[in-house]
């Protein structure tokens, strides 16, 4: 009998070891949103709905899944760049922009026509990231003002935004990325999570939906305006990863990507970097299959062990990457208006 058990035992961590090793290849079908914006907001809503905006007053939105777009940037926003957007289906959406004094606007009839729901005339605003976690609950992070960082918080679906005043202060220097809408993690639990990147790298941490804020350090590269943590994502309240780099140095590959099993209260370098500075990082699930993707400029990798160790996957290069719910599968977003749907095999 032990001789079984210790035969049983061994099988079923050879098993796991298997397991863990899976390897994934990626495959990128490019598609034609007939644009030439940058397009950092992305946001997938199902495997046919698709939302996008980026420069210029850009939003994109397709209904079949990418195969055909249509354009209904806001009129009158030609100078804004909406770089952080949300989507609850085919109609209804939300952006927040980089310049005032209108940031915030909602349509609910598919962007045949826009709201403004965010206005405000403060020096220094610039949106980095929007982020919901059902219907009516969502947050929104600018950088600092007066030695904070500037966060809103809506429960009325983006109608409304209060700002949110309990925050540590920014370190001389400090400021989020407006990368690819996901310096800001967001979970129904009501724990929250902000990468701030900069002079220092750390992550801010709410457990009450946003309300009161904590902060904690990671031992990301840090200390040029470029560099510093980009994208934050959790797979629960306890598991999560951030990754960044260096913007305009992106080869350099020291300290940039890190994990947390403790809900971001402590930090730690992963043992195998990703290949190259990456800007979004988003857990991908189907079914019992579960690993990390992240994706910049450069290129992918991929983590199968909760972000401790990453392979390289391709060089195809792109800002930001939403998977489809419960599937393997997703869409990509970058500059001169590229988006491409994302197959893993």
């Amino acid at each position: 009998m032990k001789f079984l058990l210790y035969s049983g035992l061994i099988l079923l961590v050879f098993s796991c070891q298997i397991a863990s090793q899976k390897q994934y290849d990626v495959v990128f079908s490019e598609l034609n949103p007939n644009t030439e914006s940058s397009l950092r907001g992305l946001h997938v809503v199902d495997e046919n709905t698709v939302w996008a905006s980026g420069s210029g007053g850009t939003v994109l939105v397709s209904t079949d899944s990418g195969n055909s777009w249509k354009d209904v940037s806001i009129p009158g926003a030609q100078q804004n760049d909406f770089r952080s957007i949300h989507a609850w289906h085919e109609n209804t959406a939300i952006v927040f922009g980089v310049a005032g004094p209108d940031f915030g606007y909602k349509t609910v009839d598919g962007g045949a026509t826009w709201k403004v729901v965010f206005s405000d005339t403060t020096s220094g605003l610039f949106f980095n990231s929007v982020k919901f976690i059902d219907a009516q609950n969502g947050l929104a992070v600018s950088d600092p003002i007066d030695g904070k960082f500037f966060v809103l918080r809506t429960e009325d679906a983006g109608n409304t935004w209060q700002q949110v005043t309990d925050l540590p202060e920014v370190a001389e220097g400090e400021a989020n990325f407006a990368a690819s809408n996901t310096c800001i993690e967001y979970l129904p639990s009501g724990k929250a999570w902000i990468a701030s990147g900069g002079k220092v790298a750390r992550v801010f941490y709410s457990d009450d939906f946003g309300k009161s804020w904590k902060v904690s350090k990671t031992p990301m590269v840090r200390g040029l305006a470029s560099s510093g943590i980009f994208s934050v994502a959790f797979k629960n309240d306890r598991e999560g990863i951030v990754v960044g780099g260096i913007y305009d140095e992106p080869e350099l590959n020291t300290n940039i990507a890190s994990y947390t099993f403790d809900g971001g209260v402590t930090w730690q370098p992963a043992v195998t970097m990703p290949k190259e500075y990456r800007s979004c990082v988003q857990d991908v699930e189907a079914d019992e299959v579960s690993f990390l993707f992240a994706i910049g400029k450069t290129g992918c990798d991929i983590s199968t062990d909760g972000g401790i160790n990453w392979n390289f996957l391709s060089d195809e290069g792109y800002y930001t990457f939403r998977a489809i719910p419960g599937k393997l599968a997703g869409f990509a977003a970058g500059s001169q208006g590229r988006i491409s749907k994302v197959i893993f095999e």
